[in-house]
């Protein structure tokens, strides 16, 4: 077959309800006429996630995007920055999106390395940090929807009192497999993007146990508005919609279905990298998020020389967090620890296609290319340089 001829197999591909599974919910929307502003549906898809995450007494508050699930959740525990404490901090590596949520909520990122087996930010490492009575805020990140337990971070706030909320975009799985420990009184923000594995198409949320703090995320929400056209805390548009939440409620009238199919993905991918000699170096579900197929290829050598193959083969693929926020043009300023792990970690990493009805024979493709790749890297390489390579997946 020309490589003309062959398939293109992109690194995700969105499915969402279909047509006749959201008409429901639009007709909901048709016979109230209220399209915005916290209606039936919002309340509704509320409700449905609060009964999934809701172990330990926490709620949920939905949003217009998991970015502004995070400024809600900054405003309403931590409020803008002040001169006195104008500091985020945050792991380096994690997506853009959230340096732009602490900075449009007045904040200077700082960026701290993570740890080697979780790629999250631990609390108990950054106790004594000398840049703590600067920080206003702490935002630690569950890579790659990744868990994050509310423990260590409960007794950080505790004895720091610096705020703090969790970034856990893509870690809707997560936290419906264990909220009692990964749901609290540390507000955590989720994102309902079209990439995750529960999709509203565009949104998010917060989830948490505290009913005032949740009250303070929707008027933050809402022009810092509450039962009354009158703003009283900072604010911006932030709310989810009613088409959005139509979304929402349908992928979860379908959620177990969306569930089955996801594992089966997850368990070919798992198959065929073991034929391949391959399996320490991928992660995917229930490691990772459903969305994510990761392969560590050990070196950033290798990662081009991976990229480079899969694209000749019309493969897409991904670095999801690109090279770390320290290598982003925008953030190249900014203040930061030393970083070897995420150096070590970000450029090495890459995103395989993966998506619920991915055909079985692409993951072939895919992994046979990778393998192929790779295995001329450990040739050519040096015994110190293969041994530099071993890769950092749990």
């Amino acid at each position: 077959m020309s490589l003309s001829e062959r398939r293109s197999v992109p690194v995700y591909r969105a499915l969402l309800p279909r047509a006749e599974q959201l008409l429901p919910y639009l007709a909901t929307i048709d016979a109230n006429r209220w399209y915005s502003n916290r209606g039936e549906l919002v309340s509704a898809l509320e409700a449905r996630l609060g009964d999934l995450l809701g172990a330990a007494g926490s709620m949920v508050v939905t949003a217009a995007s998991g970015t502004a699930a995070i400024e809600g959740a900054i405003l309403a525990t931590a409020g803008r920055a002040t001169p006195e404490r104008p500091l985020a901090l945050l792991p380096a590596y994690t997506f853009i999106a959230t340096a732009s949520a602490v900075e449009r909520c007045g904040y200077e990122p700082y960026l701290l390395d993570v740890d080697p087996g979780t790629w999250t930010l631990v609390a108990d490492a950054i106790l004594d940090h000398p840049v703590l009575p600067r920080a206003g805020i702490v935002v630690p990140v569950a890579p790659y929807g990744r868990a994050i337990e509310q423990a260590g971070w409960v007794a950080f706030q505790a004895r720091t009192n610096v705020p703090v909320v969790i970034d856990a975009a893509a870690g809707f799985e997560a936290l419906a497999a264990d909220p009692e420990r990964r749901t609290g009184t540390i507000p955590v923000a989720l994102s309902f993007q079209a990439t995750k594995a529960l999709s509203s198409g565009e949104g998010g949320a917060v989830v948490w146990s505290d009913i005032e703090g949740l009250t303070r995320v929707a008027q933050a929400l809402n022009f810092g508005m509450l039962f009354h056209r009158e703003s009283t805390s900072s604010g911006m548009n932030g709310k989810m919609s009613e088409y959005h939440a139509a979304v929402g409620l349908a992928s979860l009238d379908i959620w177990a279905e969306t569930c089955r199919a996801n594992r089966a993905v997850a368990e070919a991918y798992t198959a065929t990298a073991r034929l391949h000699g391959l399996a320490e170096r991928l992660a995917v579900a229930p490691d990772v998020a459903s969305n994510y197929a990761l392969l560590d290829t050990g070196s950033p050598g290798a990662a081009d020389d991976v990229v480079a193959a899969l694209r000749a083969e019309r493969i897409e693929s991904r670095r999801w967090y690109g090279c770390g926020l320290h290598r982003e043009p925008y953030l190249h300023a900014v203040e930061c620890d030393p970083l070897p792990l995420t150096d070590r970690i970000a450029p090495c990493v890459i995103g395989l296609p993966i998506y619920s009805d991915i055909a079985l024979d692409d993951i072939e493709r895919t992994i046979h290319t990778v393998a192929h790749v790779l295995a001329k890297s450990v040739r050519h390489n040096t015994p110190h340089e293969r041994e530099s390579e071993k890769p950092l997946l749990m």
